[in-house]
């Protein structure tokens, strides 16, 4: 960029060497020789070429100075900031008005770099020697945020042009996240923040446009309100760089808060506040506090009357807390409302500031915590309720055994005449109830041990229907409605029987004047799966049975306790209320959901959820009959050895096997039987063991003699272990498991079953 034209005086030597040829021709002329005429000639050709080139070197300096003036107006309007700086004292000798926008007027440009860099004239020197080696030179400076290029241009009259980019001095100016605005120290405005542009529809120009009253002198914060608006600011002065000032607006300190604002401060609170009077009385409430409590804006109530059941007089525990006896007390307590149910805990204090006497009561909802809470203590009781069932299961079943048995072996010696024979079947009879009532213990703690396979639920239904239909009796119609295609599900067949027969009793309960139970079977798709009460079922198609009535419905609040041990609305002797909490165990330990919907006065729908089988699935396992059993002649004499922990069932099981015509060698532990199998001369054709014993168990006795009677088979017994048959089956091959308590009848066609396989196995 030429902004000062270079001097050439080659039009001076060429007039001179004109003056010299005019002279030279003139003293030619006055001796007559006869080269005048040329010379003359030549000379004033290189006079006129002088004038010429001088004419031309004054036309091209007009021409330069035009030049620079057009460069400069074009410069000064740019917005980017432009200092000519001489090459000799590195002095700022012109600056475009942008540079004089943002940086004011600068004496020295040193002073602009020294905020920005560390040494400033070392900066300069060492750009201006890079633009004299290449007539340019660039710099990354940190003006704004981010770094900026700086550049420097080698002029041809050796000074420098220091151009500053735009985006520098925005990056640090409109980055900051305030109200301020940049002037010089006459209150010209330099630079307006966007925050602060954006109040004003035009642009002030001056500081004195922007608020009102005038900002005061000096460094002192005032309170102004920004002109032609009702905002409220903090103002204040403040130095900025080489003669400028920054005016920074800040947001004005509140006013006092009066009572009406502090009051609607309170009432957007989402936590209910209360003040209670010495008296009791509520002496204020907010908004929240307001409908938690079910209160009008102005009724005046005791706050004992809204809450119940903190098990002492409430205006006493308040009193402790006036006091300070307690500092500070949390209670859950009762809403008193009809209808609902609704717990709300109370945090009580002293009030910190107020009328002396005066309760601060800071409220909020519970009944979700209360209900959580309800849920978490039922399922430890249920869990409990499983866990006594489990416990007390297997002595219990060794009892019944040997009751039920012994009763069985006396009543094998009288006949229906003796006088004895009504008290002995009152025995039986009683040991089967109380055995029934064992199994449901353990169905509804899922521990009842069941043997699954595929059931197709129209045959079962079929042929469960004869028997529905004496337990409904003559005033109610049952219904069976089938789905189109065959439905098969994974079930304990038996167990499954149960489940219906507990349910159409329920609903023939329910409709003591008559009327009609459907069961219905169909398949259902959830895409989606589905959740509902805490249960959540996945995606899939499910088998789905309802068995519905029209009876009287089962009360709202009495819906979350239907599964409840020992739970019922019938009199006393009318049912033991297991029956529902027996089919929800089954349906669980089957892999199942049950949902029940009810409504007073229209009736009730339980609907079981099931996995649908292929019919192959699962194939049914052919178990020899009692009658086929009998039917087959027995093995003379066999040897079996009888291990069993309880003496009574011991006894029982050993007089039965000795009534079948057998040998019995009898064991009271596992340590018992090894020693007794320590004689390599004894070979028993049959063990028949209890699963659960002191020391050693059943299973666990059997293997150590396995490899020594790979083919003898076993009888496994017990009247409660979790897993006890798939656990002993899964270890000992050839095996059978037979539960407790068990009739004679059952264990003779067991042992003699396994006897005559193993007969069969060996021929």
């Amino acid at each position: 960029m030429h902004l000062v034209a270079e001097f050439r005086p080659r039009h001076l030597l060429l007039l001179a060497m004109a003056g010299l040829v005019v002279s030279a021709s003139a003293v030619s002329g006055l001796r007559g020789t006869f080269w005048f005429t040329p010379a003359l000639a030549i000379g004033a050709s290189l006079g006129i070429a002088a004038i010429l080139l001088w004419a031309s070197g004054g036309l091209s300096k007009l021409l330069q100075a035009h030049e620079r003036k057009a460069i400069r107006a074009l410069l000064d309007n740019s917005e980017t900031s432009c200092f000519l700086v001489s090459g000799g004292d590195q002095t700022t000798t012109w600056q475009n008005r942008a540079a004089t926008r943002n940086f004011g007027s600068l004496p020295d440009l040193g002073a602009l770099l020294g905020n920005y860099c560390a040494a400033p004239a070392n900066v300069m020197t060492q750009l201006h020697d890079q633009a004299s080696a290449r007539g340019h030179a660039t710099k990354y400076l940190s003006i704004g945020a981010q770094p900026s290029r700086v550049e420097v241009i080698l002029t041809d009259g050796g000074n420098y042009l220091w151009r500053i980019p735009p985006d520098a001095v925005s990056q640090g100016q409109s980055d900051l996240p305030v109200e301020w605005a940049r002037c010089d120290l006459s209150g010209r405005i330099l630079y307006l923040s966007p925050l602060l542009a954006a109040h004003f529809d035009t642009a002030p120009t001056h500081v004195g446009d922007l608020v009102k009253p005038p900002l005061p002198d000096g460094n002192h914060a005032s309170q102004v309100q920004l002109a032609n608006t009702s905002i409220d600011r903090l103002a204040c002065r403040v130095p900025y760089g080489p003669g400028q000032q920054a005016v920074i607006f800040l947001p004005a300190p509140p006013a006092p808060a009066t009572p009406a604002d502090a009051d609607t401060a309170m009432n957007q609170l989402p936590v209910a506040i209360a003040h209670i009077a010495p008296d009791g009385h509520i002496a204020y409430a907010n908004r929240e506090a307001r409908r938690l409590l079910h209160l009008n804006p102005q009724q005046e109530i005791l706050f004992s009357d809204r809450l119940e059941g903190l098990g002492r007089p409430i205006c006493e525990w308040m009193e402790d807390v006036r006091s300070g006896r307690l500092k500070r007390s949390t209670e859950v307590m009762r809403l008193v409302r009809h209808g609902e149910e609704t717990y709300i805990q109370v945090s009580l204090r002293a009030l910190p500031s107020g009328p002396a006497g005066y309760t601060l009561a800071v409220m909020n909802d519970a009944t979700e915590l209360k209900s959580l809470e309800a849920k978490f203590t039922q399922s430890q009781k249920m869990q409990a309720i499983g866990q006594l069932a489990g416990g007390v299961a297997h002595d219990f079943n060794n009892l019944l055994t040997a009751i039920s048995g012994h009763c069985e072996l006396i009543l094998m010696r009288h006949d229906s005449s003796d006088v004895d024979y009504p008290d002995l079947m009152q025995i039986q009879q009683n040991s089967n109830r109380a055995a029934a009532l064992v199994r449901q213990l353990l169905a509804f703690s899922r521990k009842q041990t069941l043997q699954f396979e595929t059931v197709d639920l129209q045959v079962a239904l079929a042929e469960l229907v004869h028997l529905l239909n004496r337990l409904v009796g003559a005033k109610i119609t049952l219904s069976l409605r089938f789905a189109e295609q065959t439905i098969n599900i994974r079930s304990d067949r038996r167990q499954f029987e149960q489940i219906l027969v507990n349910l159409v009793v329920n609903a023939r309960d329910a409709m003591p004047l008559g009327g009609e139970v459907v069961i219905e079977t169909a398949i259902q798709k959830l895409p989606k799966g589905l959740c509902r009460d805490q249960a959540t079922l996945p995606p899939g198609d499910y088998a789905v049975i309802e068995v519905r009535d029209k009876g009287q419905g089962i009360p709202k609040a009495n819906l979350s306790k239907l599964f409840e041990p020992f739970f019922t609305t019938k009199r006393q002797g009318e049912g033991t209320g297991l029956g529902l909490s027996t089919v929800y165990g089954l349906v669980k330990q089957m892999g199942g959901f049950i949902f029940i919907d009810s409504e007073e006065g229209t009736g009730t729908t339980v609907s079981l959820y099931f996995k649908p089988q292929p019919a192959a699935a699962l194939p049914q396992k052919a178990r020899p009959s009692k009658t086929a059993v009998a039917a087959q002649p027995l093995r003379p004499r066999s040897l079996v050895l009888l291990v069993e922990d309880e003496a009574p069932v011991r006894s029982f099981a050993a007089r039965a096997l000795q009534l079948q015509g057998h040998r019995v060698l009898e064991a009271e532990s596992g340590e018992a039987a090894l020693k007794i199998l320590a004689d390599d001369e004894i070979c028993p054709d049959l063990f028949v063991t209890d699963v659960i014993m002191p020391g050693i168990d059943g299973p666990g006795w059997v293997s150590k003699i396995r490899s020594r009677y790979p083919r003898t088979p076993v009888v496994f017994m017990s009247g409660y272990a979790e897993d006890s048959r798939s656990a002993a089956q899964a270890r000992i091959e050839n095996s059978v498991f037979l539960a407790k308590p068990f009739s004679l009848s059952d264990f003779t066609s067991t042992v003699n079953a396994q006897l005559l396989q193993h007969a069969s196995s060996e021929t």
